[in-house]
């Protein structure tokens, strides 16, 4: 979603005339899904209007990784090719997530601005909500559907993404010879996957590797977004401190309990409610800070990533919160061999945004 408007900035035209952006031209189309010691990766067919799964595969705890914070663009490079020649993709061009921790964003309400001068309005209002020179970062931004243009009332969703992170990523792709297509924060992708163009008001909370991130979207559009660093990783740390065993054993108990056939609406255990606290506490937040902003409700809650299949974490939130919750399908626009189902119901959560990437090649073509 990277659309260069800020005049004195020519990154991404620079990047243009590289070939780095470009269209895809076959019928594959790859999401690359980035976090920091782990690789998702989806490859989507288009046949027709048709949809379907090419190949799909990730890896986790990916020894001596730190991709987030780490500028070692070759180690990042290889584990990619790797992973790919593995499982065999067949594209060599892909689309590939911003971290939304990351990425600046806001909500901007414009009033009587002349329409010829809007994006001038807007790159002023950047530099009052966002904490960076802006010749140091690359905005986009979307007028939010509504708007009175004709009356110069005007609500514009703004990001702004560190142009120091977006040539890492160049880079990476450069080195591993795979035609990078778009960079998008994954709050676009997971709505891409998730939510498709349902227009209710909802959550989406995604329980990553190393965070917890939270949007709320109506039509599509994530007016409120926020991360904590409480993540799968520190809930399986607490669960291993707790119970004294490894941080290994502590990851395949929280997975075993996800998979448990047990009675769903069983009490949860307190070792994983005192776990989630803070996510608990980061929604009920999130939700009041929304509704005295907009006086409006959230409709539901999306659960998204690894962690997700909490064992009985999303009826637990159903009950404590009295809001529908449910497990994220980001498969709902794919067709798939029917003996795939059941694993990739598993799978799926922690693979929503490489989805939302593939899916934003092949809506589009």
């Amino acid at each position: 979603m990277l659309r260069q408007n800020y005049s004195t900035n020519n990154t991404i035209n620079q990047l243009k005339n590289m070939g780095i952006f470009s269209s895809s031209s076959d019928n594959y189309f790859l999401g690359i899904d980035i976090g920091n010691s782990s690789l998702k990766m989806v490859e989507l067919e288009k046949k027709g209007k048709k949809i379907n799964l090419a190949n799909y595969g990730f890896s986790d705890n990916i020894e001596g990784a730190d991709f987030t914070y780490s500028d070692d663009v070759s180690f990042l490079a290889k584990s990619i090719v790797r992973l790919k020649d593995e499982l065999g993709i067949k594209t060599n061009k892909a689309n590939a997530s911003l971290p939304s921790w990351s990425v600046f964003s806001s909500l901007i309400n414009l009033h009587n601005v002349d329409p010829k001068k809007l994006d001038e309005k807007i790159i002023e209002e950047a530099r009052k909500v966002i904490p960076l020179p802006l010749d140091e970062m690359v905005l986009d931004w979307k007028v939010i559907p509504g708007s009175d243009k004709i009356k110069g009332n005007v609500k514009v969703f703004l990001t702004g993404s560190p142009k120091k992170l977006i040539k890492k990523y160049i880079d990476v792709f450069r080195e591993a010879k795979i035609t990078l297509t778009n960079l998008e924060t994954e709050s676009f992708s997971l709505i891409r996957s998730i939510l498709g163009n349902d227009p209710t008001t909802t959550m989406l909370i995604e329980m990553g590797e190393n965070s917890t991130d939270f949007s709320i979207v109506k039509e599509s559009i994530p007016f409120l977004n926020r991360s904590i660093n409480v993540s799968g990783k520190t809930i399986s740390s607490e669960i291993s401190s707790k119970m004294g065993v490894s941080f290994e054993q502590a990851e395949q108990f929280k997975f075993d309990l996800g998979m448990s056939n047990e009675n769903k609406r069983a009490e949860l255990p307190k070792i994983i409610i005192d776990a989630v606290n803070p996510i608990i506490n980061e929604i009920k937040y999130m939700t009041d800070l929304y509704y005295n902003s907009n006086n409006d409700n959230i409709e539901k809650i999306v659960l998204s990533g690894g962690s997700s299949l909490l064992y009985n974490f999303s009826e637990y939130l159903e009950d404590l919160l009295n809001v529908k919750v449910i497990i994220a399908n980001p498969w709902f626009k794919v067709s798939y061999p029917q003996e795939l189902e059941q694993v990739l119901s598993e799978v799926g959560p922690r693979l929503s945004v490489a989805v939302g990437l593939a899916l934003r090649g092949a809506d589009k073509n």
